[in-house]
């Protein structure tokens, strides 16, 4: 018998759950030909094996310090799958997000956070955290804030101050 291990060539499969090593074993079909010296038919037989080191984990955090146009994007690194992750956001008008800002250095159980400027007043964001590593990236929940409406102070002034 003959064990042969294949390496995925994907591994940012593994996030999504597949992907892999494989073992695949290779089966004499006439063990007596092999074992004088011969070749000959075999049977492969190949069984996923599970990866090493899962994939990181991310959380997206409530946003704060929400104003008019800026705010602060929040997540946690819950597991970096045994090695420094590069975390950071996706954020946009829709979950399409579109934006995705610099990333930072994080271990496990490590919080960070970005700031985001020059948004539109009363408008609807969404974000979500992402970490990323060796082993893949991962995506925390999609969240969303509104940031708040600005006031025209024409419109807020008494009769009396026109």
């Amino acid at each position: 018998m003959v064990d042969i291990t294949l390496t995925d060539t994907n591994p940012s499969h593994f996030a999504q759950g597949g992907g892999g090593p494989q073992a695949a074993t290779v089966t004499e079909a006439n063990p007596t030909y092999f074992a004088q010296g011969g070749g000959g038919p075999a049977a492969i037989e190949l069984t996923d094996l599970s990866p090493i080191l899962p994939a990181p984990q991310v959380t997206s955090d409530p946003a704060t310090g929400i104003g008019q146009v800026s705010a602060t994007l929040n997540g946690t690194l819950d597991d970096d799958g045994g090695f420094p992750c590069e975390c950071g956001f996706e954020w946009g008008l829709d979950t399409s997000y579109g934006i995705i800002t610099p990333t930072q250095t994080k271990t496990i159980g490590q919080s960070f956070t970005f700031e985001i400027r020059s948004l539109i007043p009363g408008t609807t964001y969404h974000f979500r955290a992402f970490s990323t590593n060796m082993f893949g990236t991962s995506y925390g929940a999609d969240r969303e804030f509104s940031t708040d409406i600005q006031i025209n102070r024409a419109h807020a002034l008494s009769r009396e101050e026109l």
